[in-house]
């Protein structure tokens, strides 16, 4: 199983670092890899983290065009998410990494020149009905990029054989050979206008106009999935699409209705608990909330940190305190680098005043996020309460550098 410390490492590399994913790609491959990893993730949310670093990993190697190691990345990806779709109930029409998967691997194709391999990647991408406008664009490259290549080559060659045929057979008369010297003017006139640039502006306005109109045709994710349970009410994946779609909509009570549905089809089935467990808690109904939690580390949900996270969370806001302290630490145990779960019990410990067990958890976030302005100001309030104003201070000038309204007033407001 990869660990959260590998998780946040890949996370503290930059967005167009591209030099340091590829040598953390190299050091970890046989890691991310591993089948066995995938086999035993039991949630949605972990397989598409861990796919996630593959896809970045794979993007990398396109960007500095070592288009080989893409297209074996890329390809490895892609059986990784068809294997498992059903598993993580994945509509592979609609997701992301599996399509962009899709993308990536057919320009590193193109590229090595591979035109039918890219075609057919690109084809699936334009049969979900939903391939956006680059993808459509270099379906069209890819489906004519031998003509769009070599025309201008082939004109220019028949424009040469047609001069040299009559010198060559003696059999043509006056007639046949002004002809051929005709055709083979209007050959180099057209290589000179250069028709395959002109053919390939051409096929892409043709494209551009059909996806336009299909994009008129195009619906929505939610309407998308309401035909299809209309077709048929037990598809169980579509419920759980629909059900997560509302649930990031925060229309939480349409949620609930279609991951009940689904959940009465399989009612251990880990995504259709965790979203269900937000709802509940949205909707602030919390004992089924707990239930669904307790439900979710009973059946040893994979990335079960994050349950004792939120279910600590629900605690807090019942100000149920010190069990709400029990789980944030069971979820520090388990992901002692995880900035989020160590800003919240930083929080918990100061609004109960524990202004040393604060500090601690602050210093860990600021670590990690030197910029975070939030723990910045909150770890300055918690020395000026111990009497360290000087270090208070310190937090609050470096807040302020971020623009922090909330360190800003406490400048002012504070006596230093």
């Amino acid at each position: 199983m990869i660990s959260t410390e590998f998780c946040y490492d890949f996370r503290d590399i930059g967005v167009e670092d591209y030099s340091e994913k590829i040598k953390f790609y190299e050091k970890h491959s046989l890691i991310l890899e591993k089948s066995e990893d995938f086999e035993n993730l039991s949630s949605r949310n972990e397989f598409i983290r861990r796919i996630f670093i593959i896809y970045q990993c794979g993007i990398a190697y396109n960007k500095i065009e070592n288009y080989k190691k893409a297209s074996s990345i890329f390809e490895k990806l892609i059986d990784l998410i068809e294997k498992n779709h059903q598993k993580y109930n994945l509509d592979l029409q609609r997701e992301y990494y599996y399509n962009n998967s899709l993308f990536e691997n057919a320009q590193a194709l193109y590229y090595l020149k591979k035109y039918k391999e890219a075609q057919k990647n690109l084809k699936i991408i334009q049969d979900t009905g939903f391939a956006n406008f680059a993808q459509s664009n270099w379906y069209m490259y890819a489906k004519h990029a031998l003509l769009l290549k070599y025309l201008n080559d082939i004109i220019i060659i028949l424009a040469f054989y047609l001069i040299f045929i009559p010198a060559i057979i003696s059999t043509f008369t006056s007639k046949e050979k002004l002809i051929f010297s005709l055709i083979s003017a209007v050959l180099f006139v057209t290589f000179l206008l250069n028709p395959s640039k002109r053919l390939s502006r051409l096929l892409r306005k043709i494209y551009i106009k059909k996806f336009n109109k299909n994009l008129e045709k195009r619906i929505d994710t939610i309407t998308y999935y309401t035909q299809k349970i209309e077709r048929d009410p037990t598809d169980y994946v579509s419920l759980i699409e629909r059900g997560i779609e509302y649930n990031l909509n925060d229309e939480y009570e349409k949620s609930l209705v279609d991951l009940n549905a689904a959940l009465k089809v399989n009612p251990t089935n880990i995504d259709g608990l965790y979203y269900r467990a937000i709802c509940y808690q949205k909707l602030k109904m919390y004992d089924k909330t707990f239930e669904d939690y307790s439900a979710l580390i009973a059946l040893k949900y994979s990335d079960v940190a994050e349950i004792y996270h939120n279910r600590g969370y629900t605690y807090e806001i019942l100000e149920q305190y010190e069990s709400a302290l029990r789980d944030y630490n069971k979820a520090i145990e388990l992901e002692p680098y995880n900035s989020f779960y160590l800003f919240n019990r930083a929080y918990l410990y100061q609004s109960q005043e524990k202004n040393i067990e604060a500090i601690k958890d602050y210093d860990m976030v600021i670590l990690f996020e030197p910029e975070n302005a939030k723990a910045l100001t909150n770890r300055g309030e918690a020395h000026y309460a111990l009497g360290n104003k000087e270090k208070a201070y310190a937090d609050f000038i470096k807040a302020q550098e971020f623009g922090y309204e909330d360190a800003i007033e406490n400048l002012k407001k504070l006596d230093f």
